[in-house]
């Protein structure tokens, strides 16, 4: 190695530089592995940053986490990707079950995973609106909730919201980013049909349940007939 390139590889500010163009996989487990220098500057504020491990509110527009998109792709797909019904959006029991967590499930499933610390936006979302749709044979419905002045909304978070929503048959969701003048920076939409009959059986796999969960309050406000204001139940 010439002296040149050592020089670039033993200033830290330069190494860092370099390494902030990795592609996250490669800098989240391959880059630590090379030496202890390289693991302790994976830990500095800028590689923390674009690991998605701590906000970077300098960052505009606002970029999706490459990794978590991979990783976790019915949290992150649009309408182009499912049905063109109305009623069943991308994200499904059986859409999660099929994500990369499948092959690795003791892997996904551990208390310290790194994927629940990472943000699932740069900036990060602080704020989610929650809408629930139902469809019945007395007609649709809808109720919405807002999570307000979160902290940065990790995808531990938002796995755990969401999930529970769709444990149950004929359920679906899809996440959108909102515009800040609509009340949020993230929206999930939940859909599901009502059924005649009730089902305790759970449509996800426990292997899919983190060891780390934990029950996300969500407060609705009354279930209103679709495309009005008006309270029915």
């Amino acid at each position: 190695m010439s002296t040149a390139q050592d020089s670039v590889l033993l200033t830290p500010e330069l190494l860092e530089l370099i390494l902030c163009h990795l592609p996250i996989r490669h800098l989240l487990v391959t880059a630590p592995l090379v030496c202890k220098y390289w693991r302790d500057l994976t830990l500095t504020p800028a590689l923390q940053r674009a690991l998605f491990f701590e906000p970077d509110n300098s960052t505009s527009p606002s970029i999706r986490n490459p990794l978590l998109e991979e990783l976790f792709p019915p949290f992150f797909a649009t309408l182009e990707d499912s049905s063109a019904s109305n009623w069943f959006w991308p994200g499904s029991a059986k859409r999660i079950m099929a994500m990369p967590w499948s092959h690795a499930p003791q892997a996904f499933k551990r208390k310290e995973a790194s994927w629940r610390r990472m943000l699932v936006v740069q900036p990060p979302a602080r704020s989610i609106v929650v809408t629930e749709y139902r469809h019945a044979r007395g007609g649709n419905f809808e109720r919405d909730a807002v999570l307000k002045d979160l902290l940065p909304v990790r995808m531990g978070f938002l796995y755990d919201l969401t999930v529970p929503f769709v444990d149950r048959v004929a359920s679906s969701f899809r996440i959108r980013s909102l515009a800040p003048e609509l009340g949020g920076d993230l929206a999930l939409d939940v859909s599901y049909t009502a059924q005649c009959c009730t089902r305790s059986n759970r449509e996800i796999d426990s292997k899919f349940d983190s060891e780390a969960r934990e029950q996300v309050p969500v407060e609705f406000g009354q279930f209103v007939r679709e495309g009005t204001k008006d309270a029915i139940f």
